[in-house]
Order: C-alpha cells, then sequence, then structure tokens
C-alpha cells in the first residue's frame, strides 16, 4: 500500500495512505485532553478526514484556543438536543452570550431545580452513548426548509442573506443543526460541564476554561456586568433586533438609519447618565479611572465623558498611566526573557500614588513623561493641580485595579468598566462573540493607525487577550458603573473594513483558518454605510472620522 509523510510535533511518521486522523491521534496523541480536530497543513479537518498526501498534523484539544470554541460548540450541541429530546420542539432555548467564563442561556420553558437536572442527566447519556456527530452538506434552501419546519425561523431567516449555495449542517441523533465551529464526530470527547441555574427562565451552561488548567471555574456573579447585558437585551426588544437576520432585514427595509440614530442617542444618554453620577459626587470625588479590554472605545468614551463633565461645569484632566513605567532596567520580564509591560508591576505604583495624594490635597505636581526609546522617565516641565471644579481622569489597563490607586480614599475616585456587552446573536445557539467584535475593531483601527496588517493584529490577539484575563477581568465586579459600548449596528459596518484586510491572508498563514472564521461569519451580515454614523460615536476612534482625532 502507498505510504505517505506525516510531520507531528516536528517528528516524521509514515503512515497507509487515506488512514483517517482518528486513527492517526489513535497511534501518535498522548496528551491529557481527547482531541477535537486537526490542524492539516494549517486548516483545520474533522477526525473523520482520511490523510491522502504528505502533509503536517497539529491535533486540537480544549486547552487550545480554537479546541475550547469546538467544545463549547459541541456541548451546546448536546445541551440543544437533549433538551429537545425531553422538553421537546415547542420550547426554545437560546444562547445569550458568555458571562464570567460561562454561558448564558434563555428559555420559554419554567425552570426549576428538577428541570435542569434532568437536562444535565440527559447531557451526560448522550456523552456516554459516544454518539456520533456528522456533517452533512446540504442546500441553503433544503437547511431553510428544515428549520422552518421545525419552527426555528430564527435560524431558517440567516439563510435568506447566507450568499453560499449549500452549507455544512450538523446532525446528532435525529437532529440537525447549524453552528459556527468545527466538530468533533463523536459526543465521548466531551468529559466536563455544569449548569447553574439563574432563574426560572434563564441558566448558565459551564465548561473547562483555557485558564484554568481545563477545569470549570467557579461562577463568579457580576452583577453589574449581568445588568449592562439585560440593558442591551432590552433595547434589542425595543428595536426588534435578536440577531443577525433582523438586522440584515432591517438594512433591506431602509431602517437602518432611524436604528443607527436610535443606538447613538441611547449610547449618549448612558454616558451621560455617567457624568450626572460623577457630578452629584463631586464634593469628595477628585479621580475618575477607566479601564476595559482591548478596543472598548475607552479614549472616546473617556474624552467624551469629559466633554459632558464640562458642560456641568467641571474642568476634567488626564493623567497617563503610562509615564508612570518603571525604568526599563526594573522593569519585571516573561518566561522568554521579553519585558512584561502589561504587569502591574511594571508601573512604579509607590510614585503614582504619591502623586495623586498630593494632587487631591491640593498640591502642584511635577509629572513625568516616559520615554519609550530611552526606557525610562523624563521630568520635561510638565506641571499638574487641581482646583475646586478640576476632576483628574485616568484611563488604562489597571485602572480599576485597587492596588494601582491604593493610598486614595474609595470616596475620592469612582471606577468605570467599559466592555461591548452585546445581547445581538447569529440564531438561538450561535452567539456573538463579544471578543470577536472587539477583534475585528482592533484589525480595522490598527491598520488605519498603524498600517499593521490583519494578520498583524491576529497574531497578537492571544496574548492580549491572556492579559486582559489577568489583569482586567478579575477586577471588573469591582467597579462603580459598568458603560456597554456596543453598538448594535456595528458588525454591518466592521464588515466593510475588515473583509478586504482579512481577504489579504493567503492560505499559507498559520491564522488562515482564523481569518476564515472571521470571513463566515461576517458572511452573515450585510455591509452598513458609514453616512449615517455620527463623529462623536465610538465606532469612530475605530473607522475613522472621530471629532477626538
Amino acid at each position: 500500500m502507498a505510504k505517505i509523510n506525516v510531520l507531528i510535533n516536528n517528528e516524521k511518521y509514515d503512515f497507509d495512505k487515506g488512514i483517517t486522523l482518528f486513527e492517526i491521534s489513535k497511534k501518535v496523541y498522548k496528551g491529557k485532553f481527547p482531541v477535537l480536530a486537526c490542524y492539516m497543513d494549517n486548516e483545520i479537518h474533522s477526525l473523520d478526514v482520511k490523510v491522502m498526501k504528505n502533509c503536517s498534523i497539529k491535533f486540537i484539544n480544549v486547552m487550545d484556543s480554537e479546541g475550547n470554541r469546538i467544545y463549547q460548540k459541541a456541548l451546546l450541541f448536546i445541551l440543544v438536543y437533549s433538551f429537545k429530546e425531553l422538553f421537546g420542539y415547542g420550547y426554545s432555548v437560546k444562547a445569550c452570550h458568555s458571562i464570567d467564563k460561562a454561558i448564558k442561556m434563555r428559555t420559554n420553558l419554567k425552570l426549576n431545580s428538577i428541570r435542569i437536572n434532568e437536562l444535565k442527566k440527559k447531557m451526560r447519556e448522550v456523552i456516554d452513548a459516544d454518539m456520533p456527530i456528522k456533517k452533512c452538506l446540504v442546500s441553503r434552501k433544503e437547511a431553510r426548509k428544515y428549520f422552518l419546519d421545525i419552527g426555528d425561523t430564527a435560524k431558517a431567516d440567516t439563510f435568506i442573506y447566507n450568499t453560499n449555495h449549500y452549507v455544512n449542517l450538523y446532525k446528532l441523533g435525529d437532529m440537525y443543526d447549524y453552528y459556527f465551529s468545527d466538530m468533533p464526530i463523536s459526543t465521548s470527547v466531551i468529559k466536563d460541564f455544569d449548569l447553574f441555574m439563574i432563574d426560572n427562565g434563564s441558566f448558565l451552561l459551564q465548561f473547562p476554561y483555557l485558564n484554568f488548567d481545563g477545569k470549570i471555574p467557579e461562577y463568579v456573579d457580576r452583577e453589574k456586568i449581568i445588568n449592562a447585558f439585560d440593558e442591551n437585551y432590552s433595547l434589542a426588544k425595543k428595536l426588534g433586533i435578536f440577531n443577525s437576520a433582523d438586522l440584515n432585514m432591517a438594512c433591506a427595509d431602509g431602517k437602518i438609519s432611524d436604528i443607527i440614530k436610535l443606538t447613538e442617542t441611547i449610547s449618549s444618554n448612558k454616558l451621560l447618565e455617567l457624568a450626572k453620577e460623577i457630578y452629584s459626587k463631586r464634593s469628595t470625588l477628585k479621580i475618575v479611572l477607566i479601564a476595559g479590554p482591548s478596543s472598548s472605545g475607552k479614549t472616546t468614551t473617556a474624552k467624551k465623558l469629559a466633554m459632558f463633565l464640562k458642560s456641568f461645569g467641571m474642568n476634567p484632566k488626564s493623567l497617563s498611566i503610562d509615564d508612570y513605567f518603571l525604568n526599563r532596567e526594573d522593569t519585571p520580564k516573561l518566561e522568554n526573557g521579553e519585558y512584561d509591560y502589561e504587569s502591574i508591576s511594571a508601573i512604579n505604583i509607590d510614585l503614582f500614588n504619591d502623586h495623586l495624594t498630593r494632587l487631591i490635597n491640593g498640591e502642584e505636581v511635577s509629572i513625568p513623561t516616559y520615554n519609550f526609546i530611552k526606557g525610562k522617565g523624563e521630568y520635561l516641565g510638565n506641571r499638574i493641580m487641581l482646583n475646586n471644579d478640576d476632576i483628574l481622569i485616568i484611563e488604562g489597563l489597571h485602572a480599576v485595579n485597587e492596588d494601582l490607586t491604593k493610598a486614595v480614599a474609595k470616596d475620592r475616585k469612582y471606577k468605570v468598566y467599559i466592555s461591548p456587552l452585546s445581547d445581538l446573536n447569529i440564531d438561538n445557539h450561535n452567539m456573538i462573540s463579544n471578543s470577536d467584535v472587539r477583534l475585528l475593531r482592533r484589525i480595522v483601527r490598527d491598520n488605519r493607525t498603524r498600517g499593521y496588517s490583519a494578520e498583524d493584529t491576529i497574531k497578537t490577539w492571544d496574548s492580549v487577550r491572556d492579559g486582559e484575563e489577568k489583569y482586567i477581568f478579575p477586577y471588573q465586579g469591582d467597579v462603580n458603573y459598568v458603560y456597554n459600548s456596543s453598538l448594535i449596528y456595528e458588525i454591518g459596518v466592521l464588515k466593510l473594513y475588515a473583509e478586504p484586510l482579512l481577504y489579504g491572508i493567503d492560505n499559507t498563514s498559520v491564522y488562515y483558518e482564523e481569518v476564515i472564521r472571521l470571513l463566515n461569519f461576517l458572511n452573515m451580515f450585510v455591509g452598513i454605510p458609514t453616512d449615517e454614523i455620527p463623529n462623536d460615536s465610538i465606532l469612530r476612534e475605530f473607522i475613522g472620522g472621530s471629532y477626538f482625532e
């Protein structure tokens, strides 16, 4: 029989031509977690694929970013299947959004602890039965008819705007579903999960998480984050836009202009509410701290907030945390020897707190300017003092970490967390990741302001996300206010800017599968022109034309 050469972890293997990836994994893979799929020459394939030529292979498990995504989707498929088997197709179950390393699910079935335990038991039975998950290529027309027949109009309507003639559905038992992810070939590779009831209409789907060594993290209630998501859901109900098809229909019906105006008005009103809240505390409050993950719109929010505060007679002043970096030789290092500028230990916290304390006490302070070429702070004559109507706005990675401002009493500072927290979905079982929205924002902005390619941005995204997990997300519960920077229409706009950049990455790139995933995601939305977007919109920070630039 003909042989093929396969490179795995820099080792060469000879296999019979036509061997499946599953058979190869059984012969070679010795990892702790089950194999979910494989990269074969930078493209993801399910384990039932036959290998017909020389290639390189990388196994994917739950501890890879793509593997974790596959695990979540497969687990969600098992949940939906089990739910329908138990309670029938007359009830819906929807994946709403991620919340504290879990997925919030919403249903029109009245829940109680008995039903949650029944669902959990059924899911475990499906997993233990080692049921096959089959990929089926069907026409778009057939897919739409199937989902209409079972009453899933949200999913059926997505295929109106999908331009592909054929789509991949996944089959589990007698049920078909559509997911924006590859799938494992069997339910048995899904080992760990849990369900956590929130109320009689919603619950959490919990799963192993990357930064927890494959374990399920304990759920921490983030009340202000949940409230921000709920407010976004209320806006969705007001606009009648719950998924990509609803947004596309609004565009087709000529309603998008009104949606943009209403969304922007509500966004500005929330910022005005924040300004009023800060103004009401002006007798004691002297510092506003703003933090959030990458591409949340912190810069525009800080500048726009300053304008609202000025309208109340306050005088905002800014202070940059970056100017308080330690000298380069004193900066902590990563395991690879590079300087860790994202760590809070890279900041001269003692000097920063000394300056904040003196400013609050009415003293004038000489402020350093960090010279990134020389790797040290320099004093160039910049001085600052806070008068009665002055308030300091500090925006940065560690801004809401209490350690950064430990010398300042809590009643003297106000912490704001900002992030796009959208309840908009593609359909009931395919969420829109807020991380993906931020990645698209960053791809567009990096190209416009720094000349970076989409590949450059994608290359650094995992390290950016690691920094957020370490230095931002653990502190999001200890804030005074959560500002939701999501805009219900923005993906249609970002599509026009991001698609050409993504198409610039060819299939030889190690990031090619991520590119295809993002392009498939954007393909579910029609493009939205930018003419109606005001110049003070958060979105302008990324696409250009901002009043604040």
